[in-house]
């Protein structure tokens, strides 16, 4: 607890610091668009490794095995798409928010749309990172993640968005991303690298106990003998789902279209996303393993549904490892919702309301923030949330905003028909979705795929050579 304690003091005195050094909408929005190549990388890592690249992956590990590796698999693969067609003519765009893309590319009513759509599906990503950094707040608290708990979050996390914006973001995300590989990669080396002896902690109960004093298996890789990237449980057309459903979002999501933005020149933006795109996969491979690890050594007991990395970081590893893996944890939790936060308030404030004024913003963050609590308290899981948030933002924006981003300069847009993909496209994940969370009505996962496919020909099709 009193390492967590320092570690926002830390954090708080970054944020006030800046505080006094933010002078204007771009200082805060995207940090003065000056960042270099290795500072826009660790914030892009720190962005993309929140509580769907760490907590929600675990679970997913537990379940499906080492399939779980494609959630952040898909990424890289948009990554490399973001790289080869959208990073230099993102950047020398120069805007300051995504939908501002759709007004340069389209028209202001493509700004509208598209800012409305992210105003719809972003607020469940942010409830998803809330949800995340409750659990793990409950953790240390000693109880579970209730209201308590999601409160304790929702101020830390909308006061410190509050304060400096994305110029304390960028600043915070290279020590949260430090912090974040160093925990990792330290506890993978530990149980995989015959390091933890031969005495196995398990979850009995919900506590820890050594079992029986008898000799534990050996833990290293050879134990496992499945690392198969399809199994029954996930199968290609699931694979396939999730390549345009979650990659797209990679390819040309909110929050790694702003990394873009900070950087810069477009080199900096597309050796950052390349570099990104490698390394997301490596992190991929280690939260997939320490996933697991602790379904197979240290299980859930009868009952319960506490996380495997929270289950490592309380009844399983060394203190000093414990504590180093619990703040890595919050690190990646916190820079994730940090950005997401800031980034929703200026889209609202900035292409909704009209205004670059800080103070509106900062109103906006505040707001956004009381939402997504909300959200958070009703209990849905991270992928859950995440998901239904994908299912919206995916079908509707992606593939009509990349076409129109490529397709610029050299090509006009009929503009009725390019709206008619975007809308039409986005009901496609919005109706299932509301269907799903409101009325417990199942749709077939498909439907935001052919959103996908009816959003894209549109999209072609609204193209005119100049």
């Amino acid at each position: 607890m009193k390492l967590l304690i320092i570690y926002f003091l830390v954090l708080g005195f970054i944020c006030i610091r800046d505080l006094f050094k933010v002078k204007n909408f771009d200082d805060y929005v995207v940090a003065g668009r000056k960042q270099s190549s290795p500072f826009v990388f660790m914030s892009l890592m720190a962005t993309v490794l929140g509580a769907s690249a760490t907590v929600g992956i675990a679970a997913r590990a537990e379940s499906i095995g080492f399939a779980a590796f494609w959630w952040l698999g898909v990424g890289a693969i948009g990554f490399w798409f973001q790289a080869a067609f959208l990073s230099k003519p993102v950047h020398d765009l120069d805007v300051r928010t995504l939908p501002e893309i759709a007004e340069k590319t389209v028209g202001k009513t493509g700004r509208k749309l598209v800012a409305f759509i992210i105003a719809i599906s972003w607020i469940g990503i942010i409830a998803a990172q809330f949800a995340a950094v409750a659990g793990f707040i409950g953790l240390v608290l000693g109880h579970d993640a209730g209201t308590q708990s999601v409160l304790i979050t929702a101020v830390i996390v909308i006061v410190y968005t509050l304060l400096g914006g994305q110029l304390s973001v960028v600043r915070t995300d290279a020590l949260q991303f430090g912090i974040l590989t160093l925990g990792f990669f330290a506890v993978a080396i530990y149980l995989f690298g015959g390091f933890s002896g031969t005495e196995i902690a398990a979850i009995v109960n919900g506590t820890a106990a050594i079992a029986n004093g008898t000799v534990a298996p050996s833990t290293g890789l050879a134990t496992f003998s499945n690392f198969s990237l399809l199994n029954e449980k996930f199968g290609f057309a699931d694979l396939a789902m999730m390549l345009f459903t979650i990659g797209g979002a990679y390819f040309l999501g909110p929050d790694v279209i702003s990394r873009n933005l900070v950087a810069k020149d477009s080199t900096s933006a597309r050796k950052a996303v390349v570099a990104g795109s490698f390394a997301i996969l490596v992190f991929s491979v280690v939260i997939v393993l320490l996933g697991m690890w602790a379904a197979t050594y240290a299980p859930n007991a009868a009952g319960s549904s506490v996380n495997p990395l929270f289950r490592l970081a309380s009844g399983v590893l060394p203190l000093p490892l414990a504590a180093l893996l619990s703040v890595g944890l919050l690190s990646a939790l916190l820079s994730s919702a940090d950005t997401c936060l800031i980034n929703s308030a200026a889209i609202f404030g900035s292409d909704i309301l009209n205004t670059r004024r800080i103070s509106v913003v900062r109103l906006l963050v505040v707001a956004i923030g009381i939402i997504a609590t909300y959200l958070a308290l009703q209990g849905k899981d991270i992928i859950g949330l995440l998901t239904m948030a994908y299912s919206v933002y995916t079908p509707g924006i992606v593939a009509p905003l990349a076409v129109a981003i490529i397709a610029h300069k050299k090509f006009s847009i009929k503009k009725s028909l390019w709206y008619a993909g975007v809308v039409v496209g986005g009901l496609f994940g919005l109706i299932p979705a509301i269907l799903a969370s409101t009325a417990k009505i199942a749709t077939p996962a498909y439907l935001p795929h052919i959103g996908i496919a009816i959003s894209l020909a549109f999209a072609i099709a609204s193209l005119k050579r100049k």
